[in-house]
């Protein structure tokens, strides 16, 4: 499951090795147990935070198969769907159904070997990387950065893990600096300022004489002017230094015709129909540009006002359940599931699509999962 999480596809021509595609081995092999897990299934516990789950995805589907024949369909959008529906609601469903603490925990750690593997192998590919923006086994480079990220945050909040663990948490996080990817990374900072904010009295002065010491560390090493050497990681920091929003990607017009569609197709225009009926559409093709890099807005746009009015439901209460039984009830993961959703979310709202918000997807039923005795 989470290796068809970090594909987002059942088949990807780029994946090949020694002439053999993984991809067809990989996808086979989760069909295989997907099915026969789906299988496992005979009741379920219906809570108010799973039928706002079902329902919306069905809303999804559905909403989508009444807008195409209407709007019309593309590749991009049939590809979109279909990965939803074969691999982000079944893992969804199988976790919500099947999954125990115990359960939840082994998955975490596959997400962190697959970032661990990625950042292994960035390494091994770094003169590429640092010179031009470009991911890792047939990824790109937003994906890679994701990737690090969450990484970063679960060696850092994981409780079962030496104290070597935080070398590593910097060494992941400058990795996904030499990706060039700065939705990811300013995701992070934002997650990291949420923490410190919910822990202020207990982590000020920790965090003063770190933020002191990593700070000197940069400026009297020389570190700085070496790193802004590189093009990608100049790229991150575009927006602070020389206005970068407008510049590089344009998201202001992205943003002018995302609300344009809601105001003209309030219930939505299909799966992947962002770009076809956009009023700027042209330079949206130009910048490649086929999606509002923002989860809400590309649901609205795509799916309709009623799907949007559900998601955000969807996340209200996932917030909501999640901030009051892992981190008011000091839960021993509590952190970890917390601080790893902000960021997924964070990160959706300023990039990628309803396909890269896949891991976000899957990881909101993991963090409904509630602890067992051995677990608190």
């Amino acid at each position: 499951s989470v290796s068809m999480l970090a594909m987002g596809r059942f088949y990807d021509s780029r994946l090949v090795f020694y002439g053999i595609n993984v991809s067809l081995i990989l996808s086979s092999l989760y069909s295989i147990f997907a099915i026969s897990c789906m299988f496992l299934i005979k009741r379920t516990t219906l809570t108010s935070i799973k039928f706002i789950r079902y329902i919306f995805y069905s809303i999804l589907v559905i909403s989508s198969l009444i807008l195409w024949p209407i709007y019309g369909v593309t590749d991009y959008g049939f590809e979109k769907l279909i990965n939803l529906i074969c691999i982000t609601i079944p893992i969804s469903i199988i976790i919500s159904e099947k999954f125990t603490s115990k359960d939840r925990n082994f998955f975490i750690i596959v997400l962190l070997s697959i970032s661990s593997i990625l950042f292994f192998i960035s390494i091994l590919n770094f003169s590429e990387i640092s010179i031009d923006r470009s991911g890792v086994l047939g990824g790109g480079p937003i994906i890679l950065a994701r990737w690090l990220c969450i990484g970063a945050l679960i060696l850092f909040f994981h409780p079962n893990l030496p104290k070597i663990k935080y070398i590593f948490v910097l060494l992941f996080i400058i990795m996904s600096l030499f990706t060039g990817s700065r939705g990811p990374f300013y995701s992070m900072v934002l997650v990291m300022l949420i923490y410190l904010f919910l822990n202020f009295k207990r982590l000020f002065w920790n965090f003063i004489i770190v933020f002191i010491f990593l700070i000197s560390t940069i400026f009297l090493s020389g570190i700085q002017s070496h790193l802004s050497e590189f093009q990608t990681v100049s790229r991150v920091f575009m927006n602070l230094t020389e206005g970068g929003m407008g510049k590089s990607t344009g998201r202001s017009i992205v943003y002018q015709t995302s609300f344009n569609q809601i105001s003209n197709y309030p219930l939505g225009v299909g799966s992947g129909n962002f770009d076809v009926y956009s009023d700027e559409r042209q330079h949206l093709l130009t910048k490649k540009i086929f999606y509002p890099h923002n989860l809400f807005l590309e649901i609205f746009i795509e799916f309709g006002i009623f799907s949007f009015i559900l998601f955000c439901l969807y996340i209200f209460y996932s917030i909501r359940f999640s901030f009051h039984n892992n981190i008011k009830s000091y839960s021993k993961f509590g952190n970890l599931l917390f601080y790893t959703f902000s960021f997924l979310l964070l990160n959706s709202m300023i990039s990628g699509d309803l396909n890269d918000a896949r891991i976000l997807l899957v990881f909101i039923p993991l963090m409904n999962i509630k602890d067992d005795a051995n677990n608190l």
